[in-house]
């Protein structure tokens, strides 16, 4: 068998394998979620395709089929209680090996939303992909680079008439090798909305949950065109260095803001800074990064104010500095979720 590279992709596949066992057994119970009915611009796959594309697909399939029969014995009401299911888990005479805890936990999780499936599912047949935790640098044909940020997704598709990149999920930082009579404009499409590179640097972040999406844009270099939505043309945004646009579901209007480019790109440098942010907005960009979500057990902890600079690759530390410094206390279930209590 093929031997795995980094704890991230084993992390990552396990991950994705329990997403394809809850969405097939979601189709078993209800045809509508089967998301090959979903409408979408990404081509849909089965739960075959995936576990027939390597060894290592099998297995943590096989693995997280066999933890949601194992689940099957355990009462429901329980698994909403962190702490009560693993002191049960302790005395029940399941022998689950190390991994397969990880699975069961990261699968209960799953069941209450702690972790969108379809989105890691999209994310397991993109073109490149990122685990939690990494950030990689991908070369495009034309020259151009795109530095993928943690736990993302990109389609790529060139033609002697089109440079279109597709980012499915996650955050991307682009840096465009110039348009010109014999190369075509460059362009990011993000949802229904288009950036179009009128100079060569601009980041773009696209998270969709369900219905509901949010989008940011940043120029860094030079100016961008951003497109909020394709079926309306007619509105657009130019934007120039320093100038950012959020579009949500949620939000009434979208307005150009002047940031802190330094603040704002400082991901690309390894490092988060927050400035008096609402520490529900810092753990879930802390999240992107860990091996598990970081949940707030109350609604008055995630309203409470974080700044401070923190390593990208010491998650971990930051987590125990903000729970310090707010006067919380946090505990983990390693590579599925840490939680933080007042």
């Amino acid at each position: 068998m093929t031997p795995r590279n980094t704890n991230q992709r084993i992390n990552e596949m396990d991950h994705t394998a329990a997403a394809w066992v809850i969405h097939d057994h979601g189709v078993a119970t209800n045809p509508e979620r089967d998301l090959g009915n979903q409408t979408s611009k990404t081509p849909q796959k089965t739960s075959m395709e995936w576990v027939n594309a390597s060894p290592d697909h099998a297995e943590s399939y096989i693995t997280a089929q066999s933890v949601w029969d194992e689940l099957a014995l355990l009462n429901c009401d329980d698994l909403r209680q962190p702490t009560l299911a693993a002191n049960d888990t302790k005395h029940r005479s399941y022998n689950l090996a190390r991994r397969a805890l990880a699975v069961a936990a990261m699968v209960v999780i799953t069941i209450i939303g702690g972790i969108k499936a379809p989105e890691l599912m999209m994310r397991g047949f993109a073109d490149h992909s990122t685990a939690h935790g990494e950030v990689t640098t991908i070369m495009l044909a034309d020259g151009s680079q795109v530095l993928l940020d943690s736990a993302s997704a990109i389609d790529v598709h060139f033609t002697e008439t089109a440079r279109e990149v597709r980012l499915i999920s996650g955050r991307a930082s682009f840096d465009v090798a110039p348009a010109n009579d014999q190369v075509p404009t460059f362009i990011v499409v993000a949802g229904n909305s288009t950036t179009r590179a009128l100079g060569t640097k601009f980041d773009v972040q696209f998270i969709e949950d369900g219905d509901d999406h949010d989008l940011t844009v940043t120029a860094i270099e030079h100016q961008i065109e951003l497109t909020p939505d394709t079926h309306d043309s007619a509105t657009s945004f130019i934007l120039s260095p320093g100038e950012q646009v959020s579009i949500g579901s949620k939000k009434a209007d979208s307005e150009i803001a002047h940031i802190n480019l330094a603040t704002s790109t400082s991901w690309q440098k390894g490092f988060l800074i927050f400035d008096h942010a609402k520490l529900s907005d810092v753990t879930t960009t802390l999240s992107r990064y860990s091996s598990g979500p970081i949940l707030i057990a109350s609604s008055d902890l995630a309203e409470r104010e974080v700044s401070g600079m923190f390593r990208i690759d010491k998650i971990d530390q930051a987590v125990d500095f903000i729970s310090e410094g707010l006067g919380a206390s946090n505990y983990s279930i390693p590579h599925v979720a840490t939680f933080l209590v007042d």
